[in-house]
């Protein structure tokens, strides 16, 4: 496990856009000024607001401008603009042992899951699962205080309220997931997480029921229930279902058939994700789920920055 430094108040915060253009510039601006509020200095590079299409530039400017905050001195960490589409396409150009040589703490959520989890698996560095940019600045005020105290070396828990718990049980692991569309699309490449011993959460909005029946028995044929500890699913917001023929599975459905048989704890209807929560989550630390019938919680052990 590589550990970045601590990011605190007076730090330079550096922001890029590693997947889609940013949309809301309303949103984005109210970020940047909540964070200098609270002491942290903000570095916007120029590549947020390059147009390709609906990517944020080229794969060769978002590889450029990853490696100008990874390499800058003064930055501290480096914020996702927003998430959206094609993030994955840096994988390939990727110079790892940048990575390893510059840890630094790195936030994004949706589409960024396949960078969080594929330097994690690659790299062992820690990266975190939270608000991008677009979203900090309206985010519940537990949830902000959540990330910037995991990020300034505190081990805030996250209690998992009105989860649905469907296994019961107590479990350690490596927390790996994200966006379930994004992180499926991780299995068979170089850049698999390792499924030993993990913890999987996973969230998602917008789609077909079908199409997450799909994806969930992708993670089953490729053998990451064999290996799991735990299991914790958040909000999908309201799954679809507009087939000609209608699918009729609820997600719950789909989620019993697809676990039944394995005896890790699984968690549903966690409070993060798409919608209105969206606590942080430091992919590959040591984390400790403990699932009861009247509610779930999720642990740190130690630290997830260097302080």
């Amino acid at each position: 496990m590589l550990k970045p430094p601590s990011l605190n108040p007076g730090d330079t915060i550096g922001v890029m856009a590693p997947s889609s253009r940013s949309l809301d510039r309303a949103g984005f601006d109210q970020s940047v000024a909540y964070l200098k509020e609270l002491g942290f200095n903000v570095y916007v590079h120029p590549q947020t607001w390059a147009t390709h299409h609906q990517s944020a530039g080229t794969v060769d400017q978002k590889i450029a401008a990853f490696y100008d905050l990874l390499e800058h001195p003064d930055i501290k960490a480096v914020f996702a603009a927003r998430g959206g589409n094609r993030g994955g396409m840096m994988l390939a150009d990727i110079d790892e042992e940048k990575i390893r040589s510059h840890p630094k703490i790195l936030l994004g959520f949706s589409d960024v899951t396949v960078l969080l989890n594929a330097l994690q698996a690659r790299t062992g560095l820690v990266g975190l699962y939270g608000p991008d940019m677009e979203r900090f600045g309206r985010m519940p005020l537990e949830d902000q205080k959540q990330c910037l105290a995991l990020m300034a070396g505190e081990t805030p828990d996250i209690p998992l309220s009105g989860a649905c718990v469907l296994r019961d049980g107590e479990t350690t692991g490596k927390l790996v997931g994200g966006s379930l569309s994004a992180f499926q699309s991780l299995l068979g490449t170089p850049w698999q997480p390792d499924f030993t011993d993990a913890i999987l959460f996973l969230e998602d909005t917008g789609d077909e029921l079908s199409r997450y029946d799909r994806m969930f028995i992708h993670l089953r044929n490729a053998g990451a229930f064999d290996r799991l500890a735990g299991l914790v699913l958040g909000d999908f917001g309201t799954p679809l279902d507009t087939g000609s023929t209608p699918f009729g599975f609820t997600l719950k459905d789909i989620v019993r058939e697809h676990t039944d048989g394995w005896h890790f704890p699984v968690v549903m209807n966690a409070p993060f994700g798409h919608g209105p929560r969206l606590p942080t989550f430091p992919i590959g630390a040591p984390a400790r789920l403990t699932a009861e019938k009247s509610g779930a919680t999720l642990r740190f052990p130690e630290a997830v920055v260097c302080v």
